[in-house]
């Protein structure tokens, strides 16, 4: 494709000039790229994650998700795909390890599933090389708008020479390598199409590193940690305090450690999120959590207190108190915002957007 060129860009710039008449117009003046990286939205995942990130995950980025099996990578991702087509972006799947249930698209709340497209093996094409899955998400990042993928997971890619003869020995080292071509073909494209790439990677025992190395790390090289703009790393935390009807669990708490975020959080800022199986993220539980460590909630034995709200002349508790006729006195706001054990708390503020929306904002003041 033949370069565009641009004559005399720079009024008092021979050299850049030339530059662009010889390579192309490769070359932008300082405030216009500052105006095109204020353009880049961030979408958001749930309170906690969104407070560590700086606003949630940035268009324009690679962002790499790196834990255990069975900690919440995959039921994150989606639940992150589901406010990903509300924003109407066009989310597709890579399904490199075959481990898709009916739960992960039935279950999640607001995933659409007539609008998601799931790129994996089928009985016409029943093995699918890491070559083909990356050269596939290259064409899309290039030719479609509003894009989001999901890889899960790069530690489950199979590069061709891996498939091709028999299992053997000495060739695993050959992943790294396609990762490091495909990250130095597409990464430019990323930030042009404003896509959002999601590779999810799974921890592995750090053998050959010394006594002071971590003891795990993640699979497939350190390639993906380098090129992301955003690096996440979860741990199983334990499981809820509660249960359901039938005395089963109800979900698992997760540590996040966002090393790096390309929507502008600090570095190595940890967050607690609540993974409510079958469904995705709590945000009503994360959003009291949260209110409660920083004392807009105060914790008294088994009985919470929505303090901050109690003497607040903000226009959404006034419109709350007034729609549920409490009285104008600190007595009745009170006993109106207070509540026994953190079920009724949870179910009071996820029935009423006034104070859900009133608190992140009392908490993103402090944060």
């Amino acid at each position: 494709m033949a370069k565009k060129k641009a004559k005399n860009k720079f009024e008092d710039d021979i050299v850049s000039n030339q530059i662009i008449s010889k390579y192309g117009d490769i070359v932008e003046q300082g405030t216009k790229v500052l105006a095109d990286l204020q353009n880049f939205n961030t979408i958001g995942i749930s309170p906690a994650l969104d407070l560590a990130l700086g606003g949630g995950l940035r268009e324009g980025s690679v962002v790499v998700m790196t834990g255990d099996p069975k900690t919440g990578k995959t039921t994150t991702s989606l639940y992150f795909a589901a406010k990903a087509q509300a924003a109407g972006k066009n989310v597709f799947y890579f399904n490199t390890e075959g481990r898709l249930t009916k739960e992960n698209f039935t279950g999640i709340k607001g995933l659409d599933a007539s609008n998601i497209k799931v790129v994996q093996a089928t009985d016409n094409q029943p093995v699918v090389s890491a070559e083909t899955f990356l050269n596939t998400i290259e064409t899309y990042v290039k030719n479609t708008p509003e894009f989001v993928a999901i890889i899960d997971s790069v530690s489950n890619m199979v590069p061709q020479d891996e498939l091709d003869g028999e299992v053997r020995g000495g060739v695993r080292a050959q992943l790294p390598r396609l990762l490091s071509m495909f990250f130095k073909r597409i990464s430019n494209d990323v930030a042009r199409t404003k896509a959002i790439l999601i590779f999810i990677t799974h921890n592995i025992a750090n053998t050959g590193g010394s006594r002071w190395s971590p003891a795990k790390m993640a699979d497939a090289g350190n390639m993906l940690q380098y090129q992301a703009g955003t690096n996440m790393v979860i741990t199983h935390r334990g499981k809820w305090e509660e249960s359901d009807d039938q005395g089963n669990d109800v979900g698992q708490v997760a540590n996040w450690v966002v090393k790096t975020s390309a929507a502008g959080g600090k570095p190595n800022t940890n967050a607690v999120s609540y993974i409510r199986y079958g469904t995705g993220i709590d945000e009503v539980r994360e959003l009291c959590e949260i209110a409660n460590e920083l004392t807009f909630i105060k914790q008294t034995g088994a009985w919470y207190t929505i303090t901050s709200a109690i003497g607040s002349e903000d226009k959404r508790i006034l419109k709350l108190l007034k729609k549920n006729e409490v009285a104008d006195e600190a007595e009745a706001k009170e006993k109106f915002f207070k509540f026994q054990g953190m079920a009724r708390l949870s179910k009071f503020i996820e029935e009423n957007e006034e104070i859900q929306d009133f608190l992140y904002d009392e908490i993103k003041s402090v944060l």
